[in-house]
């Protein structure tokens, strides 16, 4: 089972789809990939699925269904630099490079048709995305974030501009599908439960 470099798949996506799989009583193997042809290799059935992916980026691939309830809603951002322009005039005119992974710069291009003139930066190792902007070598890139979780330190210092929202599933390798309703069902057990937990601790 893939997992990108992310830091909310890193502190709230992995532990949960692990411990559904815990509680499904399924061994799984969870290994980092980066955002390059992960999902072609599910696709191909080299690798049997991945933690979390928003629907948008593996709907195109015939062989990868999504498994259980959403793990989160999810929002595509642009994030910017400070003191720079941070709004859709970015993905029509600004002749600025914008930093993305091959998949988000495929969705967005295909939400926003007049960004296909624009040019891409492909980089496909999330975990590097916001220090190129941190750092002053890009101005522009795309990013995904959950709505629900809270957002991670590296994006505090950015503007974030909301693109578009969305969900995000586990998915597998469509040769799972008599496995998944068990995984789904374990997933959205994990889910009520530490729903459950935060609701109990806010209370407190």
């Amino acid at each position: 089972m893939s997992y990108l470099n992310h830091p909310s798949v890193l502190s709230f996506a992995l532990p949960i789809v692990k411990s559904a799989y815990l509680r499904a009583g399924i061994d799984a193997e969870f290994i980092e990939l980066p955002a390059h042809r992960l999902l072609q290799e599910i696709d191909a059935g080299h690798t049997d699925g991945d933690v979390i992916h928003a629907q948008e980026i593996f709907t195109p691939f015939s062989n990868i269904m999504k498994v259980g309830p959403p793990l989160t809603r999810v929002e595509y951002l642009l994030l910017c630099a400070p003191n720079v322009p941070c709004d859709n005039s970015v993905l029509i005119s600004s002749p600025e490079t914008i930093v993305a992974t091959d998949q988000s710069k495929r969705v967005i291009t295909s939400q926003y048709p007049s960004a296909r003139n624009r040019n891409f930066y492909p980089l496909n190792f999330l975990g590097k995305l916001p220090e190129l902007l941190n750092t002053h070598r890009f101005n522009y890139a795309i990013y995904i974030v959950s709505s629900e979780w809270p957002l991670p330190e590296s994006l505090q210092h950015l503007q974030m501009h909301p693109l578009f929202s969305s969900e995000a599933y586990h998915i597998l390798h469509k040769r799972f599908a008599k496995l998944a309703p068990v995984i789904g069902k374990a997933i959205e057990d994990e889910l009520e439960k530490r729903n459950s937990q935060a609701n109990q601790i806010t209370k407190e």
